[in-house]
């Protein structure tokens, strides 16, 4: 027994590490029913073969071998001990462990250790009887609670109850919050909602789903996005601001619960109106709310006001979105507004609804034309400015399309200048890149990084003042896992990616039906409100969105190389999710259904799966950040690793050809740090990208830091303020497709930061 290895780090399930203990195999071995001596031989060979970095689950196949060679019996009586698996309240599978049972005891209710030991011991005893191969969090609970009552720990058994969570998490919760969404504050409303999150997200995969897809998600094969919604609403939307100009608003959408207004006659009530449609369409909504042609359909609002008068509603519109803080447990809409210089060619001849939601003969918007650039500008102006102590606004995220039609208009390398100001000041703005042949006359971006192709019926309902489009669901599939299992063949590969994709499938089919039902039962009265006698929500005519993580990392594993070091490995990538999107449309052209490919923006899920994989593959696992800390991730959908040395423009080329595959969406990233560059050769840059890159959505991420005592807003991650000294600061960042407080995020993301690779402009 005399073995040192307290040095040694082992990887758990669930990715996270620990000091590897001799004794802990000896007690199991023990537990199991094996002899001491044999037992001590036991650990005294395993110590031969352990490893820094080794997985608990190479370990158990290490003492099994082990066994087996000594007597097939006791290697049988030890298999079955440890072939018990617990489906854990954090969405993963493990072995079952009778001291994480006590330990809880122990941190939960206080009982003493020997107390805490004995009910385990007994709970054991019970679920052991069960004989089932898969036992659940909430089934511990329910036979520890038993126990403690048996034992006369009433009180005990009080805190140890279960609420949909335990007793503990919902403390921690209240005490401390929580990382997985950098866009909540702790706020009560906020604990309110994650409270209910998990009693959702357990729903979802014990009641909605079945256990096949369940278990697909807990094992990081795919990532269901937004379950704490999946079995209520669906995921995001772009809506055509003059439907509610035209016939006015009502926020509960039936009118029955809250006042009626009708259409806004002057430039106040519109822009009012135009933020409250955002806030009431959030909460039937799981994701983000877009307003495409935001200034275009707004313009006939500003006819007659001075410039002075226009800035005003700019600042009033933005004001209004990054302070309503009502959306989804605390938060602002997660908005986006669409941009353009003037009105484009592709509107300019549909009718406008004026003030009063009146539509007259022979008005159209292009005779608004000088308005909607003065109120884009206005817009950006204000964007530039920043609040009233020099921070950013963050929401509504600003979109402006890059149309070649105004390359050569009078005033627009002026407007892109302060375009660029602003993001060389804020990193602000997200450019739509129409100078990409792959992508039509108008594209609809909301979100993260959704960015959906019309069709002929949208088509339509632009022309008729009904656009209105939007993502069902978005499921990801964790390509990295399918390298490290294919093991290089790559026929098994694509077999194993053909049955993620199902499986995705699956899962976004469940959710149609789900979504039915609760349309029928008037759960979301905002999206039953009647459009031209349709629902406003239309199922069919939303997308289905497949998305993934870790391209780089795939192709490392499968390749030995990454996507930047080698053209075929590159080109593996590419073949890839070509793969998967010509997969999506032939699902679309089989169902009649809108199936879509798109990047996964990641801001938990890269941290999730990167631990699960690591967790079980240990360092066959290709992950970024730092293992010993846990602060690992993988690489977003198909970006170069964040902290490859490569040139932007080539960075931009790697990727941007991924960007003419993803249907449903994509985003480059420009990580500029706490450069401030002059905005006309940023605009230039601009060009050179929108011009000769496939990039088809972009933006410039600049790092700030914001001093909450003399209101300073200066470029870079800095701990002090470099003005007044203080160290009261809050530092920001883009942490996938939008800004936010870094204090926010979660560990991998945090490391992503500081391995992020800047350029300086």
């Amino acid at each position: 027994m005399a073995i040192s290895k307290t040095d040694t780090i082992i990887v758990k399930n669930s990715g996270d590490t620990q000091a590897f203990s001799p004794n802990v195999i000896y007690d199991e071995c023990i537990e199991a029913g094996i002899e001491s001596w044999t037992a001590s031989e036991v650990v005294s060979e395993l110590s031969k073969h352990i490893y820094n970095g080794i997985s608990t689950r190479e370990i158990q196949t290490l003492i099994l071998d082990i066994l087996y060679k000594k007597n097939p019996e006791i290697a049988e009586r030890y298999r079955r001990f440890k072939s018990m698996y617990v489906r854990t309240s954090r969405n993963t599978i493990e072995s079952f462990d009778r001291k994480k049972i006590a330990a809880s005891l122990i941190r939960e209710t206080r009982l003493p250790k020997e107390l805490a030991s004995t009910v385990a011991r007994e709970a054991e005893r019970e679920l052991r009887k069960l004989k089932l191969d898969f036992i659940s969090a909430p089934l511990i609970r329910e036979v520890v609670n038993v126990k403690l009552l048996e034992h006369g720990f009433e009180e005990a058994r009080a805190d140890y109850t279960r609420l949909g969570m335990p007793v503990y998490d919902a403390t921690q919760l209240i005490e401390t919050g929580s990382k997985e969404n950098a866009n909540l504050q702790h706020n009560p409303e906020t604990i309110h909602k994650l409270m209910a999150d998990n009693v959702f997200k357990e729903y979802a995969l014990l009641k909605v789903l079945p256990l096949h897809l369940a278990d697909s998600h807990m094992r990081g094969e795919i990532h269901i996005h937004d379950l704490d919604y999946f079995a209520t609403r669906p995921y995001c939307a772009q809506h055509d601001l003059r439907w509610f100009l035209k016939t006015g608003l009502k926020v509960d959408g039936t009118g029955e619960n809250t006042s009626v207004a009708g259409p806004a006659k002057n430039a106040e009530v519109a822009i009012l109106h135009s933020a409250k449609a955002m806030a009431a369409a959030q909460t039937n909504y799981a994701g983000g709310q877009g307003l495409d042609f935001f200034n275009v359909w707004l313009a006939p609002y500003m006819q007659g006001l001075d410039y002075a008068r226009i800035k005003q509603m700019a600042q009033m519109y933005i004001y209004e979105m990054s302070q309503m803080y009502v959306a989804r447990g605390g938060q602002t809409v997660f908005s986006d507004i669409d941009i353009e210089y003037g009105v484009p060619s592709i509107v300019k001849d549909i009718p406008a609804v004026l003030p009063g939601g009146k539509i007259k003969d022979r008005i159209t918007y292009g005779d608004f034309d000088e308005e909607a650039r003065a109120f884009g500008n206005a817009l950006t102006e204000v964007y530039l400015e920043g609040d009233y102590v020099g921070k950013p606004f963050f929401f509504p995220k600003p979109n402006y399309k890059l149309r070649k039609e105004d390359m050569k208009k009078d005033g627009y390398d002026d407007f892109m200048t302060l375009v660029h100001s602003t993001a060389a000041k804020y990193g602000t703005p997200y450019f739509l890149n129409l100078h990409a042949g792959y992508l039509p006359d108008n594209v609809f971006a909301q979100c993260c990084r959704l960015v959906l192709q019309p069709d002929h019926d949208d088509y339509q309902d632009l022309m008729n003042g009904t656009m209105r489009t939007g993502s069902l669901q978005v499921v990801t599939i964790n390509l990295p896992r399918i390298a490290y299992e294919a093991k290089g063949d790559t026929a098994r590969f694509y077999d194993l990616l053909e049955d993620r994709l199902l499986m995705a499938k699956e899962v976004i089919m469940i959710k149609r039906d789900v979504i039915k039902r609760r349309l029928e039962q008037g759960l979301l009265p905002f999206l039953t409100q009647d459009v031209n006698g349709e629902p406003y929500f239309r199922i069919d005519r939303v997308v289905h969105s497949i998305g993934y993580v870790g391209v780089n990392e795939m192709v490392k594993a499968h390749t030995g190389e990454e996507m930047h070091e080698s053209d075929s490995a590159w080109r593996f990538g590419l073949e890839v999710i070509k793969y998967m999107s010509d997969t999506t449309k032939r699902w679309s052209a089989e169902s009649g259904l809108r199936w879509v490919l798109t990047q996964t923006p990641a801001e938990s899920t890269a941290q999730r799966l990167a631990k699960l994989d690591y967790g079980q593959f240990a360092d066959k696992a290709v992950v970024q950040g730092d293992k010993k800390s846990s602060s690992i991730y993988y690489t977003n959908s198909s970006h170069v690793r964040v902290d490859a040395n490569v040139p932007l423009l080539k960075r931009l080329k790697i990727e941007g050809a991924f960007h003419p595959l993803n249907t449903g969406g994509m985003m480059g990233h420009v990580w500029m740090g706490e450069s401030h560059p002059n905005p006309d050769i940023m605009w230039e840059l601009t060009k050179k990208i929108a011009k000769n890159t496939l990039i088809g959505y972009w933006a410039y991420t600049k790092d700030m830091t914001h001093c909450n005592t003399c209101g300073r807003t200066v470029g870079g991650i800095l701990e002090s303020c470099p003005g007044c000294g203080s160290a009261k600061v809050e530092q920001y960042s883009r942490i996938t497709g939008y800004y936010q407080k870094i204090s926010g995020w979660n560990k991998g993301k945090k490391q992503e930061l500081k391995d992020r690779y800047r350029t300086r402009i």
